[in-house]
């Protein structure tokens, strides 16, 4: 098996190249080829060249950045991703229960089976764990631009408290699976998996090979009680609020006023039209350990 790992030495601001020997030592009896990172983007064009030069597996070793970088190059490709989770939050490689010890993880990927995961799209790209929209968006902003001597839930922290000062509600319309609802909205997240941020459990039902997004929506809520929702959405207790919604569907469109920035996969963009849609179980991933989800039918089935 020939493996390709690309590796983002800047991730975690710092963390990975720590963590580099112990990759290293865990790919030691595999016929591999490593490539580094040198400027924002440079994963997909990589990725695009593993592809095209046939590897048989290729391990993103980086945060969730790095991540959707690697999925974008890969779309379509039919290879397996494997998850080495080097970043500031890891978010999607704790949804895909990677052992934190990268020796291990590399070993796990390797030996593992390959599942297949939910492969989501927003506008003209892909994404494979999570979206956030509206006051989200703009801590992720923050947190990217300047808050460099934290990790983790602590960087995200910093970043709340940073976008209380600059963050206005906007006007927004939302379209799920052809429902159409409009509100003026703090956030809106729209997920594949249930936790972003370094482990806020925004949509903590969420499944990655259900075929649905989960979306949460926080409405009318001044940025400042932020301060009172966030421990909530630590736990994934959030839904309890009034101003806080849960729904599912297949596709869903939303709308903003005015431009808004939004975080995909720990990457950040701004726009004001939003169209997600989402390809059930098209792509593939080796090592997950994560209980598959349940059709009325297989769990029938399980349980006969």
């Amino acid at each position: 098996m020939r493996i390709k790992v690309i590796f983002n030495p800047h991730a975690g601001r710092g963390k990975a190249v720590k963590l580099k020997p112990e990759i290293l030592a865990g790919l030691a009896e595999s016929n591999y080829h490593w490539e580094e990172t040198r400027r924002h983007g440079h994963a997909v064009e990589i990725a695009q060249k593993a592809v095209a030069d046939r590897f048989d597996l290729i391990i993103a070793a980086g945060g969730d950045g790095t991540i959707n970088q690697v999925v974008n190059g890969m779309v379509g490709s039919g290879i397996p991703l494997g998850v080495l989770g080097c970043g500031t939050g890891n978010d999607f490689a704790s949804m895909l229960g990677m052992p934190k010890e990268p020796g291990r993880a590399v070993r796990r990927i390797i030996a593992g089976e390959t599942r297949r995961v939910d492969l989501c799209r927003i506008n003209n790209r892909y994404f494979i764990s999570s979206v956030g929209i509206g006051f989200d968006g703009e801590v992720a902003y923050n947190v990217n631009r300047g808050i460099r001597f934290a990790g983790g839930m602590a960087a995200y922290l910093l970043g709340v408290f940073k976008t209380f000062f600059s963050f206005k509600l906007r006007r927004i319309k939302l379209v799920i699976d052809g429902k159409t609802r409009e509100f003026n909205a703090l956030m809106l997240a729209v997920t594949n998996s249930r936790s972003y941020g370094g482990g806020i459990k925004i949509t903590p039902e969420a499944r990655i090979d259900d075929g649905l997004f989960d979306i949460c929506v926080v409405k009318d809520l001044p940025p400042v009680k932020i301060l009172y929702c966030l421990p909530m959405a630590v736990k994934g207790i959030h839904h309890r609020l009034r101003n806080v919604e849960m729904f599912r569907g297949r596709e869903v469109y939303l709308e903003s006023s005015s431009p808004v920035f939004y975080h995909m996969d720990g990457e950040v963009f701004k726009d004001t039209v939003f169209h997600f849609s989402l390809l059930p179980g098209s792509f593939p991933v080796k090592g997950a350990d994560f209980e598959p989800w349940l059709t009325a039918e297989t769990a029938a089935a399980k349980e006969a």
